[in-house]
This record gives C-alpha cells, sequence and structure tokens, in this order.
C-alpha cells in the first residue's frame, strides 16, 4: 500500500524539494563555506534521511555517506554515473557547487507499518496463545473436578478425554486406572462372595456327617445299641462318616492351596500335547471303564507342544473324571474329546447326569479349582449344564511345531 501511495503522488520529489529548500536556508542562514564539512554533517545527521553528495569543478568533494566525510581538495573523485540533470546547483559563502541529493523520507513510514505490524503480530500471537492456553486450563480444571468425583467414591464416573496431547493420554490413563480399579474391586467382591458360599456349603456338608458320626460314637460309647449286629453297623456308620470329613476336609484343603498360591510360582514344563494327553486321558478312560462307564475318545492327529505344571493339570483331571464317576449315568456315554483351532487346544468332556442320586450334593469345590488352576495357565475353563447332560470345555494356549 504504501509503495502504491509513494508511487502514485508526488510525496518523494515534494520531500526531496523540501530538503533542498532546507539546505540552503541552513547554509545561507549559518553563511557556510564550501569546506564547512563539520556543519554540513550536523544538518545530514539532524534530518536523518538524506544523503548528500556535493561536488566542486565535478570532482567529489564531500560524501555524507562516508565515515570520513571530509575529501582534501587534492584526492577529489570524479563521478561518472550522476547525470547533470540529478545535481542541483547550491551557493556557499565563498564558491557555487553543484549538489546530487538522496532522499528516503519515505522509510520513516516503512518504519513505523513495520512496527505497526510487529505490534499487530505479537497481539495476535499472544491472544491466540493465551486462547489455547484457556482451553487447557479449563480442561485441566474439568479434570481436577472429575478426579474429586473419582475421589468421593464414584468409579462409574467416566473421566472426559479431549484433544490428542500430553493431557488426553493423562485422562485416558486415569480412565483406564479406573476401570482396572473397578475389576479389580468387581473381582474381590467375586472371590468374597465365593468364598463365603464355599464356607457355607462347608460348614453345612462338614456339620451333616460330623453330627452323624457324634451320634453313632453316643450310642456306641454309652451302650445304646440292643445287638452286636447293631454295633457292628454303627460302627461302620461312623467309618463312612469319617471318610466323607476327610474327603470334604482334603477338597478344602487343596481349593484353599491353588487360591492362595501365586500365579509366579507355577513352574510350566513344555510336553508333546498329543502325548501328554494321552496318558492323562488313558489313565482316566481306564479307570471309568474299571468302574463300569462306558466312554468314547477322539484324539488330535495334528503336532503341538504346550507348557503346563504336570501336577496341576493331573489335579484338574482328576477332579473333573471324579465328579463323573460320581454324578454321571453309567447306562449313557462319556465323551471325551480333544482338537486344536485358532493356535488354542480344546478340551471337551460330557456326559449324562445321573437323575437318580437325589441325595447326593455337591459343593463344586473341585470345579472351582480346575477353574482357577486352568486360569493361572492363561486358559479358559466353561461348564454347562443344558437339562441332563453336563460338560466342561478346556482351553488352553499351544505352539505348532511349525512355529
Amino acid at each position: 500500500m504504501l509503495d502504491n501511495h509513494f508511487n502514485k503522488t508526488s510525496f518523494i520529489s515534494s520531500q526531496k524539494n523540501q530538503a533542498l529548500s532546507d539546505f540552503r536556508r541552513y547554509i545561507l542562514d549559518n553563511n557556510l563555506t564550501i569546506n564547512d564539512y563539520d556543519k554540513i554533517t550536523e544538518w545530514v545527521r539532524k534530518e536523518k534521511y538524506v544523503s548528500l553528495y556535493i561536488y566542486k569543478d565535478k570532482q567529489l568533494i564531500y560524501n555524507s555517506d562516508r565515515n570520513n566525510s571530509a575529501i582534501d581538495y587534492g584526492k577529489y573523485e570524479e563521478n561518472p554515473f550522476l547525470p547533470d540533470m540529478s545535481l542541483y546547483d547550491i551557493k556557499f559563502a565563498d564558491a557555487d557547487a553543484k549538489m546530487y541529493v538522496e532522499c528516503f523520507f519515505q522509510y520513516k513510514y516503512y518504519y513505523i507499518v513495520s512496527f505497526l505490524n510487529a505490534s499487530i503480530s505479537f497481539f495476535c500471537f499472544i491472544s491466540i496463545m493465551l486462547f489455547f492456553i484457556k482451553r487447557k486450563t479449563t480442561y485441566i480444571g474439568m479434570l481436577e473436578s472429575e478426579i474429586k468425583i473419582l475421589e468421593g467414591g464414584n468409579l462409574t464416573h467416566e473421566i472426559t478425554v479431549n484433544g490428542n496431547d500430553e493431557l488426553s493420554s493423562l485422562a485416558q490413563g486415569i480412565n483406564e486406572m479406573r476401570k482396572s480399579f473397578i475389576e479389580r474391586l468387581e473381582s474381590e467382591d467375586k472371590a468374597r462372595l465365593a468364598n463365603s458360599e464355599l464356607i457355607t456349603a462347608m460348614s453345612h456338608d462338614l456339620r451333616t456327617p460330623l453330627t452323624a458320626l457324634v451320634g453313632y460314637l453316643d450310642i456306641i460309647e454309652y451302650k445304646k445299641y440292643k445287638t452286636d449286629e447293631n454295633l457292628r453297623q454303627y460302627i461302620h456308620r461312623s467309618r463312612e462318616k469319617a471318610y466323607q470329613i476327610k474327603y470334604l476336609s482334603d477338597k478344602l484343603f487343596e481349593y484353599f492351596i491353588v487360591f492362595n498360591t501365586n500365579d509366579d510360582d507355577l513352574e510350566l514344563e513344555a510336553f508333546d500335547g498329543n502325548e501328554l494327553l494321552d496318558q492323562l486321558l488313558e489313565e482316566q478312560i481306564f479307570i471309568l471303564e474299571d468302574n463300569g462307564f462306558i466312554s468314547q475318545i477322539d484324539s488330535c492327529n495334528t503336532p503341538f507342544l504346550i507348557e503346563v505344571n504336570l501336577i496341576s493339570i493331573r489335579r484338574v483331571f482328576d477332579n473333573i473324571f471324579s465328579n463323573i464317576m460320581k454324578y454321571s449315568d453309567k447306562s449313557k456315554i462319556v465323551k471325551v474329546k480333544y482338537y486344536i483351532k485358532n493356535q488354542l487346544l480344546f478340551v471337551y468332556i460330557e456326559n449324562e447326569i445321573n437323575n437318580n442320586l437325589k441325595t447326593v450334593s455337591s459343593t463344586g469345590i473341585g470345579l472351582k479349582t480346575c477353574e482357577k488352576i486352568i486360569e493361572r495357565h492363561s486358559g479358559k475353563f466353561v461348564i454347562t449344564k443344558a437339562k441332563d447332560t453336563f460338560s466342561v470345555q478346556i482351553s488352553l494356549a499351544i505352539k505348532l511345531h511349525n512355529d
């Protein structure tokens, strides 16, 4: 805009004429001679935006742009590049000379505009920065208030995540920590409830045979039996109840061993999967068939490796097949199969429930122990009951030989 203004108007020429007029008046008022370089320099410095070149007899005798403005007459410099029409006549007190004038008055306005530009830019920069800082401080304040809500115990309140910077990452981290804490509390509640149910069931299951045992022993001690045959019956029943109590206490002890052992304490070994499962299942199938059960097993021909704790896995199969022998219908087939899918080993066991065992009750300690053991192997233990069918599915991670 300034360039257009200066090009379209006579601003520069009028300012130059004004400078020439002022300089001539300055010479006249101070009666300057052609050799008063200091006085001339003083005027040039006062004007700031003017440069003077004074010639005498076509020789440059004064240059306001040089550090040493005085040039001896013996060292006059010719300046062939200046046309005659650019020179102005100037009269000093002792001689006439010619002068070339360069004016830079437009620079004053350029400086002003540059200063205004810098000021406006700085103001805009500060305004934009304050705007974004305000947004961040508002977001920080919101995070603070939401964290106080979490501190108050309301863990269901979700932290707001805005943007994609460090603050949003922090908010996301708090959210994940909140979810993990909720999951941990839920897990602890489930464990507490499971332990409570276990204790309730165990107290009932232990109290029943224990009460009967005490009653039989009282009959024997106080000789309330009528015949020796009754005595033998009471002794036999006392023995059965004692073994029943021993079995329940062993299961309870096994349950607490499994649930109070850290996962890091589990020592894993690598086995050939087919050999291991064939061995474990053949042992259980042999016991089943020896007790009059009918079984059917479908094996997997895919070679694979599996890392397990042998004692723990054997305990899982012992518990599962022990339940089958207690609650399964002998006239129905016990189906067992294992197969590979998506880098996982699936073991599926299914049996028909014997509905005639109405008096048999179970605390479920064995199955809970199995579930915990499989979880410690990073697997899944799924129990399914549908009408008269009971099934168990175990899934564990494996490594195929071609991996």
